[in-house]
């Protein structure tokens, strides 16, 4: 009777430590999505020939990595030209990547970055080894080309190394509110509040410029399902003999209003390229291309806007 009375003692103990047990791992297994480190964040671009005859160059140029909890951007400055021979090392040696565009898997392609970049506008290239055809998204324009080029090429499409293309917060161009024009003007002024321009080309005399609000005109609005909105505001009229500067006030200035109303700038010469959860963390990132003089590259947003990595290289 002693024994069996023992026997069962043990049996109970036994049953409460392996409930414990998995009550315990249980509790530490997240319940929403868990963000992932080292995601390589890339870029599909189209680049074009050289010549008629020859079909435009594709490649994948990586940018941004998932280090820890932050993006980072990959390596692009060089003290010398010959730098440009062992810079390839800091960058993976072959990616396979899903592309994405507008929340949707496009497909599939691999890339393997070259022994060496033959010029600064080649940092971060990787040529695509794979035989699939390539996706693409619209028609050709010349908006996505860069400094030197006017050539229509197809748009950028992100390229993940995981298969993070969904985007949770919905982005979608939109009509902002008067209200959110309103401040964003404001914001602008705020920024610019002395400009010149010229009465005519053929006079081509800078002079100050008292500018309307209706001079500051928005060029493209996004919103998000979650009250986030972000506006381009470019300022009309400029009458000057000569190219626009960039990042000046008649060039396309960024900005974002969360959910407070409060408006924030982002940032000039750059355009929107995608957004998605690219680190699986439940909320999209907001990526930018950067167009400016002698100077592309990427940045990229997230945390709500609150944090922000930049990738930068010279056309020369």
């Amino acid at each position: 009777m002693t024994y069996r009375l023992c026997a069962l003692i043990q049996v109970i103990l036994l049953f409460f430590l392996v409930v414990s047990d998995t009550r315990s791992i249980a509790q530490q297994v997240p319940t929403g999505k868990v963000q992932q480190a080292n995601v390589i964040l890339g870029v599909l671009e189209d680049y074009p020939a050289k010549s008629p005859d020859k079909p435009d160059i594709q490649f994948v140029r990586a940018v941004f990595e998932r280090i820890g909890s932050d993006w980072r951007p990959f390596p692009t400055k060089t003290k010398t030209y010959h730098d440009l021979q062992t810079l390839p090392g800091s960058y993976p040696k072959e990616v396979t990547w899903t592309l994405a565009f507008d929340g949707r898997d496009l497909g599939r392609v691999t890339s393997q970055t070259p022994p060496h970049f033959s010029s600064y506008s080649e940092i971060g290239m990787e040529y695509i080894t794979s035989h699939d055809p390539i996706p693409s998204v619209g028609k050709k324009s010349a908006d996505y080309a860069g400094f030197f080029s006017d050539t229509p090429v197809y748009r950028p499409l992100v390229a993940i190394s995981q298969p993070n293309f969904a985007d949770p917060n919905r982005w979608k161009p939109a009509q902002p509110s008067p209200g959110q024009i309103a401040t964003t003007r404001q914001q602008f002024r705020s920024r610019f509040p002395k400009v010149t321009n010229c009465r005519n080309p053929d006079e081509n005399v800078p002079r100050p410029w008292k500018y309307r609000d209706e001079d500051i005109q928005v060029t493209r609005a996004y919103s998000s399902k979650d009250g986030w909105s972000l506006i381009e505001l470019n300022l009309t009229g400029y009458a000057c003999d000569g190219p626009l500067g960039y990042g000046d006030e008649f060039d396309g200035q960024w900005y974002v209003i969360g959910p407070s109303g409060e408006p924030n700038f982002l940032g000039a010469d750059m355009w929107l390229v995608d957004a998605g959860d690219y680190d699986n963390s439940g909320k999209s990132e907001v990526l930018f291309s950067i167009k400016a003089y002698n100077t592309g590259g990427y940045r990229l947003f997230y945390r709500d806007f609150t944090r922000s990595a930049e990738f930068l290289f010279h056309y020369d």
